[in-house]
């Protein structure tokens, strides 16, 4: 069965037995026949729950499923990830979250180790009339109070009148498990523990142990945006007993070493949403950069248009690579993963507008060197790449990237490489790059061969993208570069639906803003 979901309304648009007008939810399903209906239409019974002994228990579990899907086809949809932390959208409500630590365990699949640590959380109790619970799951940043006072996250506990969290994960922000970020005390980093370290506060925010026991009986929903929005879908699958409901936004769940599709929904982005000759143009100037590298003249003209910190040294490729990746590719990556409408075509106007300047280096380089991320140089040393990256202080500029690349080292890979021919910027970054990176941040820790076993076992772990756990939402942009390794339609079941949206890109779903409004089919 498939539904068609325009802002809180259904429509099934294959079964003869599609609703009328007059049967469209304009409101949230809140009574047992409202629930009952949406179960019908999404393939639930009150049979199909072999957790709950209860039809009414089963309608309350239908209604959060039922509810959850609601508020992200109801709501309008806008762009929401940056650098770390997806920036919140503005407050709507006066109401100051509260600040809490919770002692977890280091080590929390091994009953021997009795080593804790304090991790932070952020508690918005201003719905709190019911058992229920909302947690916005916190990935690889440093949380901070904007989504636990506006969002899905905070719209989905009022609509349920229920407690909201936001959770930090560990070795990011202010939950600091170890002294310093060194290799050997990176162990303790990977997803496995995040999730029980999620487990372990689902259990203590519904004991007696947390404001009485408020929350024992409550049901528990999950909202996550990119690597957590992959653990919210994790997490229903590790921990069904735990997880009521879970709705992952633009969350990747197959890891793979080599990702040269995420450079190809970029150059199908620009394609789509700037012209074909903006594509032709950065392809232009790539080929004429790899020309003026061989030889003096030319490197001191590249060094000199992309403002690069030190002039470039073409005979390190490992220099020509951190040029190309830092200077170019990644930027472009900013650009289309965090685009708001207009963006793309903006940027695709200045690289093709001739009136500029009649070559496509100068239109690139200005461009380039125009972006945030590009100030106050470009820096083309590896060697300076290696040597920030290698800061083993939590408060170092680069310590959050640090850890992030560590996950990839040993979990993920994800490495946004210039492998595939469907894409203009050449053969500037291979494979061997991120794996030198690996080597260089990590020496005493990583090899090649740790990186493949982690790939495989994540995906032996999760699942990859051959199963979805049932009661979660996926949500995914056309226009997302991650989109390749998340869920798409293909994947669906009628209980784990999923969404995606053509032509947006990363993360739009978590965040509300009545600016940009999206149909979904």
């Amino acid at each position: 069965m498939e539904l068609k979901f325009v802002f809180g309304k259904y429509a099934n648009t294959s079964s003869s037995t599609s609703p009328s007008s007059s049967d469209e939810f304009k409101t949230p399903p809140t009574s047992a026949g409202d629930v009952t209906q949406c179960g019908q239409l999404i393939g639930v019974s009150p049979h199909d729950d072999d957790n709950t002994n209860t039809t009414g228990g089963v309608v309350r579990r239908m209604r959060w499923w039922c509810l959850a899907g609601w508020i992200f086809c109801a709501l309008p949809l806008a762009l929401a990830l940056r650098d770390i932390e997806p920036p919140p959208p503005t407050p709507v409500t006066r109401t100051t979250p509260t600040e809490g630590w919770l002692t977890v365990r280091l080590n929390q699949f091994d009953a021997s180790n009795t080593e804790t640590f304090q991790m932070r959380y952020l508690y918005n109790p201003e719905f709190a009339e019911t058992s229920d619970i909302v947690i916005f799951v916190g990935g690889e940043w440093a949380i901070s109070p904007g989504w636990v006072t506006a969002g899905l996250a905070h719209e989905l506990a009022q609509r349920v009148r229920g407690g909201l969290f936001y959770t930090e994960h560990r070795y990011y922000g202010q939950t600091r498990p170890t002294n310093d970020t060194s290799a050997s005390e990176l162990r303790y980093l990977n997803v496995d523990q995040a999730l029980g370290d999620l487990a372990q506060f689902i259990q203590y925010v519904k004991s007696d142990s947390f404001e009485g026991g408020r929350f024992r009986t409550g049901s528990v929903a999950l909202v996550g945006c990119s690597y957590a929005g992959s653990m919210a879908t994790w997490m229903r699958l590790a921990y069904p007993h735990l997880i009521t409901v879970a709705l992952s936004d633009s969350g990747p769940l197959h890891a793979q070493e080599d990702f040269p599709e995420y450079l190809e929904v970029i150059t199908e982005a620009l394609r789509v949403q700037g012209s074909e000759a903006c594509v032709s143009t950065i392809e232009t100037a790539m080929r004429d950069i790899a020309t003026l590298l061989n030889s003096t003249a030319g490197v001191e003209r590249v060094s000199s248009l992309f403002k690069t910190c030190a002039p470039l040294q073409p005979s390190s490729p490992l220099d020509v690579a951190t040029f190309h990746w830092f200077g170019i590719t990644e930027t472009f990556a900013s650009l289309v993963q965090y685009a708001k409408p207009g963006d793309i075509a903006t940027a695709c106007g200045s690289l093709t507008n001739q009136s500029l300047s009649s070559s496509p280096v100068e239109r690139l380089a200005a461009w380039i060197t125009s972006r945030p991320s590009t100030q106050p140089c470009i820096e083309s040393r590896y060697s300076m790449q290696v040597t920030a990256h290698s800061n083993t202080s939590y408060d170092s500029p680069q310590a959050t990237m640090r850890l992030w690349t560590y996950q990839t080292c040993v979990e993920y890979g994800w490495y946004q490489t210039t492998s595939s021919a469907r894409q203009p910027f050449l053969s500037a970054v291979p494979l061997g790059y991120f794996h030198q990176m690996c080597t260089d941040f990590f020496p005493d820790v990583f090899d090649v061969a740790l990186l493949k076993s982690g790939v495989s076992r994540t995906n032996k772990l999760f699942a990859g993208l051959t199963h979805l756990p049932d009661h979660v939402i996926s949500v995914s942009g056309g226009h997302d570069p991650w989109s390749p390794m998340a869920p798409n339609t293909t994947h669906a079941t009628h209980l784990a639906p999923v969404y995606v949206v053509p032509g947006v890109s990363h993360c739009r779903a978590i965040r509300l803003d009545s600016n940009w409004i999206v149909e979904l089919y």
